[in-house]
């Protein structure tokens, strides 16, 4: 087995990073950069970080990369580098744009989405063999992306980082190791700087977690709430069938042309409120999913934190001494973590309280919904009291009103499904907003530390 074939191997919960200037020169990378890519500290150093670029890695990738980048946007791919003995490794990276630079995070990549993006970039490099440009590259990627059900590669990157974690947070548990998991440091401030971190960290991953449960449980919420349109469709079809059959009655009919006229009315009180409720659901749809890719980026980009933080206590343990260089290098990283983190949670916490909101006119939504269903019940009974008076007789009649009576009883089947679901994701909601408020106060004793 030649060199290329095998694997600069790293750990599940070895994190990279690394910062660079605007011209992508490395000015700064942690221990497991420095590691796996088999460089010394000084090679690395003021170098491109093209250095450890792997042969293998399609260059259509690496344009749609600087693309995102140059527009101000952070962008996330699957990348294979290359380290100084000719090994390879593969991670899923996480770029950031800075005022003078950018920065990146990485981890190990495990997902089911991986497998498909390695095949991905085999037909691309083939294309590329074959003279294809850069951007008849990027365009590819992007087919390709919307065959396999993404708009875009933005949608994509956003689902492959939720994946990455939550295939890492799975794994990570079965093989019983911690992310979490506090060291025996040196006194002085940076064992008050390693408490904080692991209270942050441990928020942020119970943060993450509660967006997952509020994300699994839209299909519930999305099935419920197509059934309530369904039925409000099939109230207006019933009413126009009620018409038409009491009209055929003549004058006998009358009375319940009354009260399908009433129906009628309540048909479209119905219509207003079922668009209300649906107007309303498409704004918590989206604030999850939302929440759901800004909450991954501040836990990434946290437990990065708390991973520099790790390694820094543990070279100082090694050595028998925590020198001022490790304490300068560690809180100038973390800076510029925590400059990144306050731009993105700055969007976790206005989502994660507009989700609250949401929520309680979701719960107002369907309580208006009730009382609509509760009119359908009266105007049921109504219709059967005046068939019994007028002696009607209409087997037409008859089963409208019937239809009439079983979709009532839907309705209220499918709108205390409704109100359950909605009371238990506002339960979650506030939950999430309390580790919201844990992390902030982190974040905060954490900027007072840096700054000292």
């Amino acid at each position: 087995m030649s060199v290329s074939e095998l694997e600069s191997a790293f750990d599940l919960k070895e994190l990279f990073f690394s910062k660079t200037d605007l011209k992508g020169i490395i000015q700064s990378g942690n221990a497991v950069f420095i590691r796996v890519s088999e460089f010394s500290e000084e090679e690395l150093l003021k170098k491109p970080h093209n250095i450890i670029r792997h042969g293998d890695m399609p260059r259509s990738v690496f344009k749609l990369f600087w693309n995102f980048l140059k527009e101000g946007k952070p962008i996330a791919a699957y990348v294979k580098n290359k380290s100084k003995k000719g090994r390879y490794y593969w991670v899923f990276a996480m770029a950031f744009p800075m005022q003078d630079g950018y920065l990146s995070v990485r981890l190990k990549p495990t997902s089911s989405l991986f497998l498909k993006v390695q095949e991905l970039y085999k037909e691309v490099l083939a294309l590329e063999a074959e003279g294809a440009s850069l951007e008849d590259g990027i365009e590819f990627i992007n087919r390709t992306l919307q065959s396999l059900g993404f708009s875009s590669y933005e949608e994509f990157m956003k689902k492959a980082l939720v994946e990455e974690l939550v295939s890492r947070d799975t794994l990570l548990m079965e093989s019983g190791k911690s992310v979490v998991n506090t060291k025996k440091s040196v006194k002085g401030s940076i064992d008050n700087f390693l408490a904080i971190s692991d209270s942050c960290t441990s928020a942020a991953r119970q943060s993450f977690a509660k967006t997952r449960l509020l994300f699994d449980k839209l299909k519930d919420l999305v099935k419920e709430s197509q059934a309530i349109v369904k039925t409000c469709r099939d109230v207006k079809y019933v009413t126009v069938n009620l018409t038409i059959s009491s009209a055929k009655l003549g004058d006998s009919g009358r009375p319940l042309s009354v009260v399908s006229n009433n129906l009628e009315k309540l048909t479209g009180e119905i219509a207003q409120s079922s668009s209300q409720f649906e107007e309303i659901f498409k704004s918590y749809e989206k604030s999850v999913f939302d929440m759901y890719f800004s909450i991954a980026t501040s836990r990434f980009q946290i437990e990065m934190m708390k991973h520099l933080t790790d390694e820094v206590l543990e070279e100082s343990q090694n050595s028998g001494e925590f020198t001022n260089a490790q304490e300068q290098f560690l809180f100038f990283n973390c800076s510029l973590l925590r400059k990144l983190i306050s731009e993105n949670f700055s969007k976790v916490t206005a989502t994660s309280a507009e989700l609250v909101r949401t929520n309680k006119s979701l719960l107002i939504s369907v309580e208006a919904l009730s009382k609509v269903t509760a009119g359908m019940g009266v105007i049921h009974v109504v219709g059967k009291i005046e068939m019994a008076r007028t002696g009607s007789s209409s087997d037409s009649l008859a089963s409208r009103l019937k239809e009439m009576e079983e979709l009532t009883e839907v309705f209220k089947k499918t709108l205390k499904n409704l109100e359950q679901e909605c009371s238990m994701g506002l339960a979650i909601c506030n939950e999430l907003n309390g580790h919201n408020q844990i992390i902030t106060n982190d974040l905060k004793r954490i900027d007072q530390l840096i700054a000292v």
